[in-house]
């Protein structure tokens, strides 16, 4: 079966996923905690606001992505093929990741405060759902599956019957 997606659109996805993991993380005070930025030429992890943007910067392509790949999916490919449980879960752990992440970008805009237990649960949320795509994707890989699947295989499939169990082996 040929993917929807091409290898140039699976490129960008995870390499914008890998900018967006190293510099999520390396927000979080581990670079220095772990001497990460003693490692000759990792010095710029440790920098906040380097990262900072760096992580902006990886949203905006994976929002540019995203919109692409939903418009293409809305005009034409969902005509020929349909979402498996691993589409859907990691489209709706994208959706989800997405709109913590702009809630996340809000409570950054310096007229705008949130009080400490509704920021440290978009927090907890965003680094939460980031762990649950990198998760889905190794259990895509565990398993074999796909995300998508050709709608003629997916009517084949809900449509096949199984023999009786219990019967005679013969």
């Amino acid at each position: 079966m040929r993917a929807p997606i091409s290898r140039r659109v699976a490129l960008a996805y995870v390499l914008f996923v890998f900018v967006l993991a190293v510099s999520g993380t390396m927000q979080m005070p581990i670079a220095s905690r772990y001497r990460i930025v003693a490692v000759p030429g990792m010095a710029w992890l440790g920098d906040f606001w380097l990262t900072h943007k760096l992580h902006y910067l990886g949203a905006v392509g994976l929002l540019m992505l995203t919109g692409y790949v939903t418009t293409r999916w809305v005009l034409e490919w969902r005509r020929d093929y349909s979402l498996s449980a691993f589409g859907w879960t990691r489209a709706g752990i994208l959706g989800l990741l997405l709109l913590t992440g702009a809630v996340r970008v809000l409570k950054n805009l310096p007229s705008v405060s949130f009080s400490p237990a509704p920021t440290m649960l978009v927090d907890w949320a965003h680094l939460g759902l980031a762990f649950l795509l990198g998760l889905l994707a190794l259990l895509r890989l565990g398993f074999r599956g796909a995300y998508w699947q050709a709608k003629d295989a997916a009517r084949a499939e809900a449509t096949h019957t199984r023999p009786p169990r219990g019967g005679p082996v013969s």
